[in-house]
């Protein structure tokens, strides 16, 4: 399989990834406007906008994933055929880049997550669980975003270092 393959692979995981994140902040948003239509409790109506918001930066990720991966395709195509070698190498450099970053984000997931159950725990005010709510489910579409894409990313970086093992 010629290597342009696996980066195509790799921006359609990476749309479908944006698609499924359009979906689940959708769904929160619907959610969310369900909490302001029927919602009559205090807590209920303190959902609404930490719904919206975790649905807004979900479907903020989604957009951002479909529109520069859709762009990405066209680029790899004309790079690779350019010049395939630098095009391997760049994937590489890139790769190598932001494959450091998921322990990072991991630790930065797992704060928040914290901080949401800490309001959860430790408050009463309808506002500051609410918050404590959307904080915690942020953090878990954040894990389950970042878990696949950390598997992605190896992948594609393992097919990146045996094609570049195998053509020297």
């Amino acid at each position: 399989m010629e290597f342009i393959h696996h980066s195509l692979n790799w921006c359609k995981g990476e749309i479908f990834e944006g698609k499924l994140s359009l979906l689940f902040g959708l769904i929160i948003l619907l959610v969310g406007l369900s909490y302001l239509k029927w919602g009559t409790t205090v807590y209920g109506k303190a959902m609404i906008w930490p719904l919206i918001a975790v649905a807004a930066l979900a479907m903020g990720v989604g957009i951002y994933l479909v529109s520069t991966n859709s762009k990405r395709i066209v680029e790899y195509q004309t790079q690779f055929a350019k010049n395939p070698t630098e095009f391997v190498q760049s994937e590489k450099s890139r790769t190598e880049s932001f494959i450091s970053w998921y322990p990072n984000t991991q630790k930065i997931l797992f704060a928040i997550m914290l901080v949401g159950m800490l309001g959860m725990v430790f408050s009463r005010d309808a506002l500051i669980r609410a918050v404590g709510i959307g904080l915690m489910l942020l953090a878990l579409y954040g894990f389950v975003l970042d878990h696949f894409s950390e598997e992605r990313a190896a992948i594609y970086h393992k097919g990146i270092i045996e094609h570049l093992t195998e053509y020297k």
